[in-house]
C-alpha cells in the first residue's frame, strides 16, 4: 500500500478530525454481537471527532489497516504513535511487522494482560492507560521486535485496533515525536473545563 511512497518524518493512518478518518481501514462490526459499535463521533472532552470502538466481544469488533487481507501496509517508519482514550471494557491492538528473516511477526498490546511474554509466536505486552483521559503512546516497533524475537525491523504490514477505546490519531514516524512536537493539526486540545 505504502511501499512505493517516500516515507520520512510523520505519516498518519488515522486522523479522526479529518473528513474520512476510516477511509484506509476495514471496519468489522458484527451485527450478532450486542452493543457492538464503531463510529466517528464527537468527544465531549476535546470537542473533536474520534473513532469509538465499543463491544462486549473484543475479538470480533475492530478496525484494520489496510482494508483488505491481501494488501500489506509497507510502512517503513519504525515508531508508531497514538492518541487514545480508554473506555469501559478490555482493549487491545496488534501490529504485524516484517522482520529481517522475512517473517511477519505479531506484537499485541492488551489492557487485560498482566505480564509480557511470547505465546504462539505473538509478542504480548500489557498496556496500562490512564483512565478517563487521553493518552499519547509511542511504540518503538524495531526495539520490540528485537527484544521479543531477536530480529530486525523491515516494515509494518498491518495495524489492528480492537474494542474498547476511542482513537483520535494513529501515525508513524522516523523518530520519537513528543506530543508537543506534533504538527498543530495533529495535536490534542482539551476543551472541557472542570
Amino acid at each position: 500500500m505504502l511501499r512505493s511512497v517516500y516515507q520520512s518524518g510523520i505519516l498518519t493512518l488515522l486522523n479522526a478530525a479529518g473528513s474520512h478518518p476510516l477511509q484506509l481501514w476495514a471496519v468489522v462490526q458484527p451485527v450478532s454481537v450486542e452493543a457492538a459499535r464503531i463510529a466517528v463521533e464527537r468527544d465531549s472532552d476535546i470537542g473533536e471527532n474520534v473513532v469509538t470502538l465499543a463491544s462486549s466481544d473484543l475479538a470480533s469488533t475492530y478496525i484494520s489497516c489496510p482494508k483488505t487481507a491481501s494488501e500489506k501496509l509497507g510502512m517503513k517508519l519504525p515508531y508508531m504513535f497514538l492518541l487514545i482514550k480508554s473506555t469501559d471494557g478490555p482493549f487491545s491492538f496488534e501490529v504485524e511487522a516484517l522482520d529481517s528473516q522475512g517473517t511477519v511477526r505479531r506484537l499485541r498490546a492488551s489492557s487485560f494482560e498482566v505480564r509480557a511474554r511470547i505465546e504462539d509466536g505473538i509478542g504480548i505486552v500489557p498496556l496500562r492507560l490512564d483512565e478517563d483521559c487521553w493518552n499519547y503512546l509511542t511504540l518503538d516497533i524495531a526495539l520490540l521486535l528485537e527484544g521479543a524475537f531477536g530480529t530486525s525491523y523491515r516494515e509494518t504490514s498491518r495495524v489492528t485496533f480492537h474494542a474498547n477505546a476511542k482513537l483520535r490519531l494513529v501515525g508513524f514516524a522516523d523518530r520519537i515525536v513528543p506530543e508537543d512536537q506534533l504538527p498543530a493539526e495533529l495535536r490534542l486540545y482539551i476543551t472541557k473545563t472542570s
